[in-house]
């Protein structure tokens, strides 16, 4: 040992020589001292080389490769030189630690605070390191895990330059029998005699020993050996020396993408670098190191902005719960609300309604809140994205927020958010949504009985109405998952002495109409109706689901919801003044007059004086009703609607048909009324979205004063189902009591109640009236009005359960 330095201890061996910690006297600080072994000291080539390990490392002044001190020979002939001594581990066990803290879910920090990116990190500072000695006309010719050390501090550095080749000049000292095969003994690094190179990490011409095409290609390769080992946690080759040399020259490893099954998701441009250096021909690798590193500096700095963006979307993911529970807190609030002023008579005092009131704005405070963490969170989730435009978690968080946007704005029918939306879903899509966004849907019906063919109309517009226009025969009975563009359909459903029944479905994105009652797997046959067991003007609904309520502009409209309602039957017309003549004259010849004159329509209050106990028909000489009335100077007539009947006695005449004709008629609930009106596709009117006076018997239908007109004057106000004047005319009398949430649902399925007739509480209206405006012709519009009211505006129809 030289008198300036004080041996402290050995730190590692190798082959050739080892090294020993040594305190520099004259400077006071540790180094590291390599030290050819004895018996080497005095074969030539070996002390060439060493010497030339020495020299060639002093020249390669940079971070990454470790500084030559001094370099001087023992007495006993012993060659060695100094350098920094380095405190750390060797690549290869941070990666078998930061795999062994990974899982099939991805990488996760080690308990020593290395993680994968850190990892590749310093494999990119290794690979800036290689690269300066490219430049510098060396290539190292001996890379692998166990030659690259990270310190303490996070340094890294290239080490072991004994089998560095100056590529320019070619001035290696000389190696006997380069190009032998390696011998069985030596796993890892072939022997001074051999092929040069550690055989896991040695490119196939170093394998071969042709030294001529050794350079900056062929530590490329090794790099990318490095980096397969890095992403897949093993060597490209596994086995014992000269086995992993056969491989080598035998052919490529295992691919990545199979090398790394079962473990953590390894990125696919780290895949893409370490498949290109090691190509098998050089040429077809990066030319240099330098090339390597900024390949993987360039994923390096998308993987720190990534970073950088998932905490900033982390943020706005924590603001979900948070949307959820106010969301939750508002329905809630709505729900207590709506219970407590339903039991509140319209005219009861303020009082009565205050608690109500300030449930109703909390409520809406709460969603007020909902919108403002919304806006947050997407104010957020558009940050990170501009961190990282590329980042998918970004992007998938608002594909879902605008589709489930896009399929709320088509079922409320409102065409430009729907537009919107839609060009927001597909600009930040990836493919999950694909399906949904090529609007394809299904449909499954089944009938009973079976083998009914189906006839398909799609509706589309015409004059701003909605038309249903033939498209094809779709096959008979049952069908399953037929495939159809979106959109909203009639089926005519034929069977042999059955009546023809229509149809209508809504198939929406990515969805399937399959007839089942929400809750339930079993699709519901559609019953087809005999054809004597519907009269001329008798009008199937099919059971099925159907949209309700959701329309702003409509009075007093319910919240929007899918539900089911039960197959029945509803007249075609709304009851006329002649057929309510022949019930109130049948009623007079049974001997039940009293029963007649309280069913008898009687003058408006304000129409004229003692109105109250005028009836509005006259009576013949015999005692039967006639027409006698008049209306803005127009005399009724026999099909006009009937009108100025009050509840009591709309639910008389039901009574009445329903004891003459043996079938259950009744007054039709006003969910089944709306269904009768829209269909279940959610359309504003009958018609479709568009109000127009030509359309509906409204106030700005008359050039002169508005009245009634005989109930199949407007053919154009006709529902789905083929139901006529159900936006205009006249409004209807429905089954049960208004109050403010609506009918009983159950289950997201209509529940049928008859008001009490001793509850003087209001009864649901629906529908538009002669001297109303268009805005009351909307059909999710409602109306109450108190049972014993009789107003020219309100008459009614009849309905049946099938």
């Amino acid at each position: 040992m030289p008198e300036r330095y004080e041996d402290l201890g050995r730190i590692a061996g190798g082959g050739s020589g080892e090294v020993r910690r040594v305190r520099d006297r004259l400077l006071d600080r540790v180094l590291a001292m390599k030290i050819l072994h004895l018996e080497h000291a005095r074969d030539p080539r070996l002390r060439a080389r060493f010497s030339f390990e020495a020299e060639v490392t002093a020249q390669l002044q940079h971070p990454g490769i470790v500084a030559i001190h001094e370099r001087g020979e023992l007495e006993d002939g012993r060659l060695w030189f100094t350098m920094k001594e380095v405190r750390g581990r060797t690549l290869d066990w941070v990666i078998a630690e930061v795999h062994a803290a990974a899982g099939p879910e991805g990488f996760r920090p080690a308990s020593s605070g290395w993680t994968f990116r850190r990892t590749v990190d310093a494999f990119a500072r290794i690979a800036q390191a290689v690269g300066y000695a490219h430049s510098r006309g060396l290539v190292h010719r001996d890379l692998k895990p166990q030659n690259l050390m990270v310190g303490e501090f996070g340094e890294t550095l290239v080490m072991d330059w004994g089998l560095a080749r100056r590529v320019a000049a070619g001035d290696e000292p000389p190696a006997a029998s380069e190009g032998a095969a390696p011998q069985d003994a030596l796993a890892e690094r072939t022997r001074h005699g051999d092929v040069l190179g550690t055989p896991a990490y040695m490119p196939p011409e170093q394998a071969r020993g042709d030294r001529a095409l050794h350079g900056p290609e062929s530590d490329v390769y090794a790099l990318g050996a490095i980096l397969y080992h890095l992403l897949a946690g093993r060597p490209p080759y596994l086995g014992s020396g000269q086995a992993i040399w056969r491989q080598v020259l035998a052919g490529p490893p295992v691919l990545l993408v199979e090398a790394t099954q079962g473990g953590p998701p390894v990125p696919s441009e780290l895949m893409a670098i370490c498949e290109r250096a090691m190509q098998r021909e050089p040429g077809a690798r990066y030319a240099d190191a330098s090339e390597v590193a900024r390949e993987v500096l360039h994923w390096l700095d998308g993987a720190r902005r990534r970073e950088q963006a998932l905490a900033v979307l982390e943020a706005a993911r924590a603001l979900l719960p948070e949307i959820h529970d106010l969301r939750a807190q508002a329905a809630a609030c709505a729900a207590k609300s709506g219970a407590l002023l339903a039991a509140v008579r319209p005219f009861s005092p303020v009082e009565e309604k205050r608690a109500g009131w300030a449930l109703e704005d909390e409520a809406a405070e709460l969603e007020r809140q909902v919108m403002l963490r919304e806006t947050a969170l997407i104010q957020q989730v558009q940050g990170a994205l501009a961190i990282s435009p590329d980042l998918n978690e970004a992007h998938g968080m608002l594909a879902d927020y605008y589709r489930d946007a896009l399929a709320d704005a088509e079922r409320a029918r409102r065409g430009r958010d729907a537009a919107r939306f839609e060009a927001l879903l597909r600009a930040h899509d990836r493919g999950r949504h694909a399906a949904f966004l090529r609007g394809e849907a299904a449909l499954s019906l089944e009938t009973c009985p079976e083998g009914a063919e189906v006839s398909l109309y799609r509706y589309v517009l015409r004059d701003r109405r909605l038309v249903p226009v033939y498209e094809r025969e779709i096959g008979r009975t049952p069908l399953r998952r037929v495939p159809f563009a979106r959109g909203s359909y009639l089926l005519r459903i034929r069977a042999p002495g059955r009546a023809e029944a229509r149809y209508p479905v809504l198939l929406e994105r990515d969805g399937h109409w399959d007839g089942c009652v929400p809750g339930e797997e079993a699709a519901h046959p559609i019953p087809l109706l005999r054809a004597e067991e519907l009269g001329p003007d008798d009008i199937y609904v099919p059971a099925g689901c159907c949209l309700v309520g959701g329309d702003p502009e409509a009075a007093d409209s319910l919240p929007r919801r899918r539900i089911w309602v039960d197959g029945f039957v509803i007249r075609r017309f709304p009851v006329t003044n002649r057929e309510y003549l022949d019930f109130l004259n049948d009623l007079v010849g049974r001997g039940r007059e009293a029963e007649a004159l309280r069913a008898c329509p009687r003058s408006q209050p304000g129409m004229a004086e003692n109105a109250d106990e005028r009836p509005a028909f006259a009576r013949d000489a015999a005692g039967r009703f006639v027409l006698a009335g008049e209306e803005w100077s127009a005399r009724w007539e026999p099909d006009w609607p009937v009108s100025l009947v009050d509840w009591h006695g709309a639910m008389a005449y039901a009574a009445w048909l329903a004891e003459a004709t043996g079938k259950p008629w009744r007054l039709p609930n006003e969910l089944e009324r709306e269904k009768a009106a829209r269909g279940v596709d959610g359309r504003n009117c009958p018609s479709g979205d568009h109000l127009d006076a030509t359309f509906v018997c409204a106030v700005d239908s008359f050039a002169a004063g508005p009245t009634r007109v005989p109930v199949d004057s407007y053919p154009t106000d006709e529902s789905p189902y083929g139901v006529r004047g159900l936006a205009g005319n006249v409004r209807d009398w429905c089954l049960n009591a208004w109050r403010r949430d609506g009918p009983a649902i159950r289950g997201e399925r209509l529940e049928l109640d008859a008001a009490d007739p001793a509850d003087p509480g209001h009864r649901a209206v629906r529908g538009g009236a002669f001297v109303s405006a268009l805005a009351y012709a909307r059909s999710a519009t409602r109306l109450g009005n108190r049972p014993g009211d009789r107003r020219v505006t309100i008459g009614l129809r009849v309905a049946r359960p099938i």
